[in-house]
């Protein structure tokens, strides 16, 4: 089906170039060119909307692509009519997959005339086939051997029907030698090609071993380096794409890329030599029947001239569908208390049966692919010979050819249509692991939004000044949700940061770490640029205590030593002691050795905590940054975390995010944020004198009778 998406002008040659992909959002689209022009028109009435104009791409989706969903009315123009409104909604989609460029097949204007050469597609840098190929270098001499050993497994076999022909023609139909004679010759030819068979399996052998050796380390070398990049990447990056999504491109995508190596780096040229021999002896044997085999040879090239790109992107899409699937089963697996209490059993069943059948009609519509391509090769291969049978037999019946020769020129020539399936079979390889290679190096071409600075500094003390200069922040480019914040926390000083929900809290706290890097303004760390830091360094100064307890599969105590990897018992012990934990720890079935389960399933909510608490007591950093970090605990253990708390932060700037004002009445300046704002700063009791949002917002928590008395 015909689809139509719009887009700015300015970004046209980009989606020429890369298509829609669907981590950046989801991209809607029309299947009525009538709903299109609609939308063009009222975009283009809007103020700005003639300098850089919408423009329509469209798009030949396959159905299954598609998920009806009605476009959110924030994306339409506001000169819309009601009834505009609600016919674009009533016949809007969006695309659940990457849609990619081969599938946009025109640009258009608001009148519907096709504006398409206007845009350049550019290729900047190295193709991925060429980044990829860079990964084997380290292993070319397995490359090499891997080669050598090929050639001579498969060029072994023709001694065969050079010895068949030999024996028939020269030894058992020649009635001018004796028996004896014959017997000893013909012993001689089995013996040479016994010999040759010989080296046959040698060759083998380690051509398998060779290749293997290859291709799993440059996959593994690969697959670490992938992995190791997309560690890297900023926050932005995991807030857009499935975990599941991200695991399919690390190990689905790169077992794909593994057949590239032992296929074109080894294959190829060993296939290659061998029909090169091949037509050279069939050519030596009889010219007019080579001709005769080769005249089928244009429907071969064809096929694979016209299959192999469509297997190819045909291979991409069920890679996209099955990135698509594990994204959905992980969240569901991750998710299966809320599944549960919400009974959506079923429903989540059928959703995942709908995506499962979508990847199965990706699936057929590349076997359909290599079907065809399949079909045909085999027509060259099974027919060319019945013609050459039909030639000799007739050179034969007048004398001009030998029957021993027939019979040679027909085993040589099935020897050389066997390379000729594999290469066959070896496109429909190399476009699968082609389309997994170029899916790979798109998490590669991903950069950090928060670069490590060229120079580096790296902070030999930290001191554990903060600074905040007029600083700015918004997702993406959005609407800033931090607006004009001036702070300084001096060292050793605990602030607080209150505020209602979506006041920008725990996005304030998250620019301190460099998650993020603000839009505007600076944060300087002992009056160096945050962006000037080496990013190790400054980390390694920082403790958290997330929001979201994050903890491992593993023991209790490998979780601890994320922290400090070589802390000692003691320590180990006076962190869970600080944070509460010792005492649940001891009464765990292996205490330390406990398994904790993926994302701490076998632990309460507030064990967790207190175990991510003593996580970041046993680092023992100058700053530490606690998101609501006491928001589980019960009241007793609340009081004795912020006895341990206050030891433990003396002469250590932190940084202290609660909704719960009890947590943060001691610290030595309060900020309460409002709207991105900062509304107003000072101590518990200045801020309680001043009324304002704070002493409301205290008010509604605490009741006369149960207010806490504080000094």
């Amino acid at each position: 089906m015909i689809v139509y998406y719009l887009c700015r002008t300015s970004e046209v040659s980009e989606l020429l170039t890369k298509g829609l992909v669907r981590s950046q959002g989801r991209h809607y689209m029309f299947s009525r060119w009538h709903d299109a022009a609609l939308l063009l028109s009222g975009l283009y009435r809007q103020p700005g909307g003639d300098t850089d104009p919408h423009v329509a791409l469209v798009i030949e989706a396959d159905e299954d692509m598609l998920a009806a969903s009605a476009i959110p009315e924030s994306r339409l123009p506001g000169s819309l009519r009601p009834d505009d409104i609600r016919q674009l909604q009533e016949h809007s989609w969006y695309a659940e997959v990457d849609v990619s460029a081969h599938r946009i097949r025109d640009v258009k204007n608001g009148f519907g005339g096709s504006i398409r050469n206007r845009f350049e597609i550019t290729q900047t840098g190295r193709t991925p086939i060429w980044r990829f190929l860079a990964y084997a270098r380290p292993y070319l001499r397995y490359v090499g051997a891997a080669t050598f050993c090929g050639l001579v497994k498969f060029l072994a076999p023709l001694a065969f029907p050079w010895m068949l022909k030999v024996m028939l023609d020269d030894v058992v139909l020649d009635t001018a030698i004796d028996a004896a004679t014959r017997d000893r010759k013909i012993l001689y030819l089995v013996c040479g090609v016994l010999a040759v068979n010989v080296a046959w399996m040698v060759a083998t052998y380690y051509r398998s071993v060779f290749a293997a050796i290859a291709g799993h380390r440059l996959i593994r070398d690969l697959r670490v380096a992938l992995f190791s990049h997309v560690q890297r990447l900023s926050h932005d990056f995991f807030t857009r794409h499935q975990t599941g999504a991200i695991a399919s491109r690390v190990v689905n995508d790169i077992s794909l890329a593994q057949n590239f190596v032992g296929s074109a780096l080894t294959n190829v040229w060993m296939d290659a030599a061998l029909l090169i021999a091949l037509i050279v002896i069939l050519i030596s044997i009889h010219p007019t029947m080579t001709l005769i085999s080769l005249s089928l040879m244009p429907i071969y090239i064809a096929a694979l001239r016209a299959m192999g790109p469509r297997i190819r992107n045909s291979s991409q899409e069920v890679q996209q569908r099955l990135e698509v699937l594990a994204g959905e089963l992980h969240e569901k697996v991750a998710g299966v208390a809320v599944v549960k209490g919400f009974a959506r059993e079923s429903a989540e069943t059928k959703r995942f049966a709908s995506h499962a059948n979508k990847l199965l009609q990706r699936i057929l519509n590349s076997v359909r692919f290599t079907a065809t391509n399949e079909v045909a090769v085999g027509f060259v291969v099974h027919t060319a010979p019945v013609l050459v049978v039909w030639y000799g037999v007739h050179q034969i019946l007048i004398g001009q050819l030998t029957v021993g020769a027939l019979t040679q020129f027909l085993l040589y020539l099935g020897m050389f249509y066997s390379p000729l399936q594999r290469l066959s079979d070896l496109s429909v390889v190399l476009s699968n692991a082609l389309a997994a290679i170029d899916r790979i190096f798109e998490y590669f071409d991903t950069q950090p939004h928060v670069a490590e600075h060229a120079k580096p500094i790296r902070l030999a003390e930290c001191q554990g000044r903060i600074e905040f200069d007029h600083v700015q922040f918004g997702y993406d480019g959005d609407e800033s949700i931090l607006k004009d914040i001036s702070l300084t926390i001096l060292p050793g000083q605990s602030v607080a940061f209150v505020g209602p929900s979506g006041a920008g809290k725990s996005t304030l706290a998250s620019l301190v770490p460099r998650f993020y890097d603000p839009t505007g303004g600076v944060i300087r760390l002992d009056g160096h640029d945050l962006r000037e830091l080496a990013l190790d360094t400054l980390r390694a100064n920082i403790g958290i205590v997330n929001q979201e307890t994050i903890l491992f599969s593993g023991t209790v105590l490998e979780n601890l030593l994320l922290a400090a990897p070589n802390a000692t018992q003691e320590q180990i012990v006076a962190a869970l002691e600080a944070a509460n934990a010792l005492e649940f720890v001891q009464k765990l079935p292996d205490g330390l050795a406990t398994e904790v389960g993926e994302r701490g399933a076998v632990l309460s909510g507030g064990q967790k905590q207190r175990l991510a608490i003593a996580r970041a007591f046993l680092k023992d950093p100058k700053i530490l940054i606690l998101d609501e970090a006491t928001s589980a605990l019960d009241s007793q253990a609340e009081r004795r975390i912020q006895a341990a708390t206050a030891r433990l932060l003396k002469n250590r700037t932190s940084i202290v995010i609660a909704h719960r004002l009890s947590t943060v009445l001691r610290a030595d300046q309060i900020v309460v944020l409002e709207a991105g704002r900062i509304a107003d700063m000072g101590r518990h009791h200045e801020l309680l004198a001043r009324g304002g949002l704070y002493a409301q917002l205290y008010h509604e928590q605490f009741t006369p009778s149960d207010l806490p008395k504080t000094g």
